[in-house]
């Protein structure tokens, strides 16, 4: 593709007008079109201005094999290296917060600390969430598929002790004692079951959000 296609592509996908484009690169309208059409051709400054306005790299829009900023070799490995940290630092936080969860539900077995203890987790979903909401735009399928991992992965591990929980308060209201083993047979189906759902509904839908 070449850099012609590429500005009109990238105009257009931002939604601008070749007058809109022009004022943020403090040009000529003519001038957008020249490069358009590849009458002329953007100098070195205009390139850069070009890579920091759509988001992309100037080596994307100066090779005409490049067809998005994927098929570079090198982004691609900086690009999964840094998913993969990411993956590892937020997966390590949601198994700290189990821990706390286990501690709380468990062995304190404290109504107050087991709700306070689920706070964490909902934390990282959050933090997560708002790095997502920062890089959304550049709708990477990369980063589309780390999502939908981050969320089938918390998922199982974010179900059970809410689960748990929310079955040994119910059972208070119960009239009769229940058998240990059953009690706990319960708990697990019903977290297989909503943790396969969410599952699920991830699958389904992750990656929607643009």
């Amino acid at each position: 593709m070449k850099l012609s296609d590429k500005i009109v592509r990238l105009r257009k996908s931002h939604g601008m007008s070749q007058e809109e484009l022009a004022e943020k690169m403090k040009v000529s309208r003519q001038a957008i079109s020249r490069w358009e059409v590849g009458t002329a051709m953007p100098d070195a400054g205009n390139i850069l201005q070009l890579s920091k306005l759509f988001h992309v790299t100037s080596d994307y829009l100066l090779n005409d094999d490049y067809q998005s900023d994927d098929d570079l070799p090198i982004l691609q490995d900086k690009e999964s290296d840094r998913v993969h940290q990411m993956m590892v630092l937020f997966i390590a936080l949601e198994i700290m917060s189990l821990i706390l969860q286990f501690t709380s539900i468990m062995i304190l077995q404290s109504a107050g600390l087991s709700l306070i203890s689920l706070i964490p987790f909902i934390a990282i979903i959050g933090g997560f969430e708002y790095g997502w909401g920062k890089r959304v735009h550049e709708n990477n399928e990369r980063l589309i598929l780390f999502r939908k991992r981050f969320y089938k992965i918390s998922a199982w591990l974010g179900s059970y002790f809410p689960v748990r929980l929310l079955v040994m308060n119910l059972i208070n209201f119960y009239p009769r004692p229940i058998n240990t083993f059953v009690l706990e047979g319960i708990i697990l189906f019903l977290y297989f079951i909503i943790a396969a759902g969410l599952s699920a509904l991830v699958e389904k839908g992750s990656g929607k959000k643009n």
